[in-house]
C-alpha cells in the first residue's frame, strides 16, 4: 500500500486555529480537507479524482409558472475510474455539521441526478460527519483532532479502494 495513503494527516495541525476569526471555510478547505483527500489517496487527476465546485443545475424549481435555475454548488465530488462516490461540503469551524440545514444542503447534492452518491460529508475542521443518504444520524462522526483514532474507519468508506468494491462493475472503469 502507498505509504501517503497509510500515513494520517493533521497530526501537526494547530487545532486552537479554528477559534481565529480569520479561519473561515476556505481555510478548513485548504488546511483540513485537502490533506486529509490527499492521505486517503485522491488528487486533482488520475483515476481517484477531487472535483472541485462542480456546478448542478436543480431541476426541480418551478415558481408560478416560470422555471427558475438554480446551481447547486458542492465543494468537492469525489470520483473513482469516472464514477461519482461522495459528496463532501466544507464549512466555516462555527457551523453545523451533525444536522440542520447544512446536512439538508449537502443531501441534497449526494441525490441529485447528476451525482447520485450513496454518503455524503461536512466537515468544519472540528468534526466531520459521514451519512448514508439513507439515513438522518451520521454512520461516522467524529472530531477532526482526534483524526488518528478514527482514521482507519474514514478508510473504510472514503478511501479509494473502498468505494471502487461497492461501484457496480460495469461502472468501475467508466471515464469523466
Amino acid at each position: 500500500m502507498d505509504s501517503a495513503i497509510e500515513r494520517v494527516p493533521l497530526q501537526g495541525f494547530d487545532f486552537s486555529l479554528l477559534d481565529s476569526v480569520d479561519f473561515k471555510e476556505d481555510s478548513v478547505r485548504e488546511e483540513i480537507i485537502m490533506p486529509m483527500l490527499k492521505a486517503l489517496g485522491y488528487s486533482s487527476s488520475g483515476p481517484n479524482k477531487i472535483i472541485r465546485s462542480k456546478t448542478l443545475l436543480h431541476p426541480f424549481i418551478t415558481i408560478g409558472s416560470r422555471r427558475r435555475a438554480i446551481q447547486l454548488i458542492p465543494d468537492y465530488v469525489l470520483s473513482v475510474h469516472g464514477n461519482f462516490t461522495i459528496v463532501l461540503d466544507a464549512k466555516a469551524p462555527d457551523e453545523e455539521v451533525k444536522f440542520g440545514d447544512n446536512v439538508e444542503q449537502v443531501y441534497s447534492y449526494a441525490i441529485h441526478p447528476e451525482i447520485r452518491v450513496p454518503y455524503f460529508a461536512l466537515c468544519n475542521g472540528r468534526e466531520l460527519a459521514l451519512y448514508d443518504v439513507g439515513d438522518q444520524t451520521p454512520v461516522l462522526c467524529f472530531q477532526m483532532s482526534e483524526l488518528d483514532q478514527h482514521w482507519e474507519d474514514l478508510r473504510r468508506y472514503l478511501a479509494p479502494s473502498a468505494v471502487a468494491s461497492a461501484i457496480p462493475t460495469n461502472l468501475r472503469t467508466r471515464t469523466l
